[in-house]
């Protein structure tokens, strides 16, 4: 079986060295799981040849940003050539690429979300407290402001296209590490995120991975997001940031995370091949030690 492995950013270049040396990684970790699995041929994708690739192979695990589309419109690609795609299908990026509606399928599943409104520049709001603003769908904590002052406010940049604005909640930043399907999800491991700020933004300074055990509260979460969004397939990401008072869920990512390159180290999963697993059809591989169904 031929798979086609697309890692948007590395292939066409242009994108924030943040952004260049997460995908670097995550295609990296990618290939390695990969190796571990005989029966599958790999063949890596590049930006100018994608689609004749993609005409060569079985099926294709796409890694992309979910701004301006692109996530997914390269799974729509996928779709629409009749291949197998191993990642989330195109309508399920749609609805979580836009993180306001995120907060909205959220709050009507009545799963404690970020309180989250679309920015209005002429509205008056309140600069005695911090705030956050942010992409409506960006990917990880790129273009993302940290308000904590009136003089922060005359600071920010003109945004070319809607941004939202949530209150700044203390607490841990957590990432939830599972596998989708079918409304159905496992978790695979509870990350750490530690962020600095510079220049008023959000950057990633470091993930610990598998760093807390689960006691219950988190699969139960991930089981709620996975009924309200049924659509979702294979590895996803949760970020979460928690406090003594609650646990908010504040985004979810279709696609592989940067804390998918420490899950086979850490955990001792093979990623890849729990989600080929996930297929009942006719997939034939090794079991993994990891039973999605369990």
């Amino acid at each position: 079986m031929k798979v086609l492995i697309f890692e948007y950013i590395t292939a066409s270049g242009g994108a924030s060295e943040s952004l260049q040396c997460e995908g670097q990684m995550m295609l990296d970790a990618l290939l390695k799981n990969f190796e571990k699995i005989p029966t599958i041929e790999i063949v890596i994708a590049t930006a100018t040849h994608f689609q004749n690739q993609l005409k060569m192979v079985d099926a294709a695990w796409i890694i992309a940003p979910e701004f301006d589309n692109i996530l997914e419109e390269f799974c729509r690609y996928v779709e629409n050539a009749n291949k197998i795609l191993l990642t989330s299908p195109s309508k399920a990026v749609a609805l979580t690429a836009n993180k306001f509606t995120t907060f909205q399928i959220l709050n009507a599943a009545k799963i404690q979300t970020v309180p989250t409104e679309i920015f209005d520049s002429t509205k008056n709001y309140d600069t005695t407290k911090e705030w956050i603003i942010k992409p409506i769908d960006g990917a990880g904590a790129e273009s993302t402001f940290l308000l904590q002052s009136e003089n922060n406010w005359s600071a920010l940049p003109k945004f070319g296209k809607n941004v939202l604005i949530q209150p700044h909640i203390y607490g841990e930043k957590i990432s939830l590490s599972c596998i989708f399907k079918n409304g159905v999800a496992r978790l695979l491991c509870v990350n750490l995120q530690q962020f600095e700020i510079e220049n008023q933004q959000f950057k990633l300074k470091n993930i610990d991975v598998n760093v807390k055990q689960d006691d219950g509260h988190y699969q139960t979460l991930v089981s709620l997001i996975a009924a309200a969004f049924p659509d979702l397939f294979g590895y996803v990401g949760i970020d979460l940031i928690e406090n003594k008072n609650a646990c908010f869920v504040l985004e979810i990512n279709p696609r592989l995370t940067t804390s998918f390159v420490g899950i086979e180290t850490a955990c001792r999963i093979n990623v890849a091949e729990c989600v080929l697993q996930s297929f009942e059809s006719n997939l034939f591989i090794s079991k993994p030690d990891f039973n999605f169904l369990n």
